[in-house]
């Protein structure tokens, strides 16, 4: 009977994926994403099936782009090595190639180049090869206990990236909806406590409170995206503005002088 019903509700969230890939509706998508991945290990099976039984002939195989990095990420997800293997069969037996380009993409990241630790109940990976001159867990451990605990809840992972893992969309951080994944640029090599170092820890830093902001206002893909920006900054200008007076102060001074603008009303509290 258990059984039966993990089985159905393996088949449901998986249509749900599917569906949300295919439209796209990446909100929809990501549910589905979620919940199989909760289900965890039993899943596998019914992902590499999906992935082999793909018809390259098909005219229409443009559209099962994002079907196929959805499910094939979802498959590495739960098991790099497996995934791997499924992509030397897809390659063996021939696919487009920008379908080759997405799978070995993906098998490109590997946890094994991640350093994991948990702060605040959030698993925090950080990657080995970043060139800091300082314990990014220290300042990371800080930071989060500026933020309320409730505003914290749900965020299932922190991703402490290089450059190289997210120049291809120019951010400094990112917030991934529903699955509640977060990605922040650590490109900070000077000196720990010079004031280069200082200057870009608070950029760092009001980067990290901006994505929080996203995850608190459970801000997805279909919102506007001026809505979802100033909500976000704004949640980042309170918290800056609590934890650092002095400079609140400061650009306050500035604001007098005529130094704001439209655009940069929310980023700096002006």
């Amino acid at each position: 009977m258990e059984n039966s019903k993990r089985q159905k509700s393996i088949k449901d969230n998986f249509k749900k994926l599917s569906r949300g890939l295919m439209q796209p509706s990446y909100s929809i998508a990501y549910e589905g994403y979620k919940s199989l991945y909760k289900i965890g290990t039993p899943v596998v099976d019914l992902l590499k099936e999906k992935l082999l039984e793909v018809d390259w002939s098909n005219a229409r195989y443009k559209e099962l782009s994002a079907y196929v990095s959805g499910i094939f990420s979802l498959l590495h997800d739960f098991d790099e090595k497996e995934a791997d293997i499924i992509r030397k069969e897809i390659l063996k037996k021939g696919c487009p190639r920008h379908i080759k380009a997405i799978l070995n993409s993906v098998c490109e990241f590997t946890l094994s180049d991640y350093k994991k630790y948990e702060l605040f109940n959030i698993d925090i990976f950080e990657h080995q090869q970043i060139k800091s001159n300082c314990d990014i867990s220290l300042y990371l451990k800080k930071w989060l206990g500026n933020i309320p605990v409730k505003d914290l809840d749900e965020i299932s992972r922190l991703y402490v990236v290089r450059k190289e893992e997210i120049e291809q969309i120019s951010a400094s951080g990112t917030y991934t909806s529903v699955l509640f994944k977060i990605a922040l640029l650590w490109d900070n090599k000077f000196k720990e406590n010079s004031i280069p170092f200082k200057l870009f820890s608070l950029l760092t830093e009001h980067t990290l409170y901006h994505e929080i902001g996203h995850h608190f206002h459970r801000h997805t893909t279909e919102q506007d995206r001026s809505d979802k920006e100033r909500e976000a900054e704004y949640y980042a200008y309170q918290i800056m503005k609590e934890e650092h007076p002095y400079l609140y102060i400061f650009v306050k001074l500035l604001s007098k002088f005529g130094l704001k603008s439209g655009n940069n009303y929310y980023r700096w509290g002006l």
